[in-house]
C-alpha cells in the first residue's frame, strides 16, 4: 500500500469516528429532551385523609384543607383532591365551609379549583344571615380570601331562593357579589 492511500483511509476513518461520536453527543441529548417533552402525568405519591392547615402571617388559622384522598403529579407540581373540604377562617366571625367532589391545588397553592357539586356554606354572623350556595365550579384563591365562578349559582337562606350566573365570595368581609341574570324567589 502507498502512503496516499493510507492517509485517505485515515482520514475517513477519522471522519466516521467524529461523525459517529458527534451523533452520539447530539442523541443522549436529543433523548434527554424527549423524555422531559414526554413525562406523564402520573402521581408520585398520594395520602389518604389528607388534611393541611395554612397559616396566616400572624401565625393563625387561615384556612384547613382535608381530602378523603390526594394525589401529587411530579409533572408540573399540582396536586387533585378527591371529595375535599374547605374551611376558610375569618378574622372575626364564622368560617366558611366548602365541600366539591373533586379539587385541583397549584403547585404554588395560591389556587384551588373545586368541582362537581360544590357546596358554601356561610355561617351568620354580626352583619350577614346565613346562606347555602350551590355551583358546579368554583376558583378559590386562599391568600387573598377570594371565590369566584362563572357558572349558575344557586343561594338559598331562609325563606329565600337566589339564582344566579356567576359570583364573587369576599370571605373576609362577609360579602358575596352575584353577577348576572340575578333572580330571588320568597317564599310566603
Amino acid at each position: 500500500m502507498n502512503l496516499r492511500l493510507l492517509v485517505i483511509i485515515f482520514v475517513l476513518l477519522s471522519l466516521a469516528g467524529a461523525s459517529i461520536w458527534l451523533q452520539k453527543d447530539n442523541g443522549d441529548e436529543s433523548d434527554a429532551q424527549t423524555a422531559k417533552k414526554k413525562q406523564r402525568h402520573v402521581p408520585d405519591y398520594y395520602m389518604d385523609n389528607f388534611e393541611m392547615t395554612t397559616m396566616d402571617d400572624k401565625g393563625r388559622p387561615s384556612s384547613l384543607l382535608v381530602s378523603d384522598k390526594m394525589l401529587h403529579y411530579p409533572d408540573d407540581d399540582s396536586t387533585e383532591l378527591n371529595k375535599p373540604t374547605m374551611t376558610m377562617y375569618r378574622e372575626t366571625g364564622k368560617p366558611w365551609i366548602v365541600k366539591a367532589d373533586r379539587g385541583w391545588v397549584a403547585a404554588d397553592n395560591k389556587l384551588v379549583l373545586l368541582s362537581g357539586n360544590v357546596v358554601i356554606d356561610r355561617h351568620s354572623g354580626p352583619n350577614n344571615r346565613p346562606v347555602t350556595l350551590f355551583t358546579d365550579r368554583l376558583r378559590i384563591h386562599p391568600k387573598a380570601d377570594f371565590a369566584e365562578t362563572d357558572q349558575p349559582v344557586t343561594m338559598v337562606s331562609e325563606k329565600r331562593k337566589t339564582t344566579a350566573i356567576g359570583m364573587r365570595a369576599y370571605v373576609r368581609d362577609g360579602q358575596l357579589q352575584l353577577l348576572d341574570d340575578v333572580r330571588v324567589h320568597y317564599e310566603k
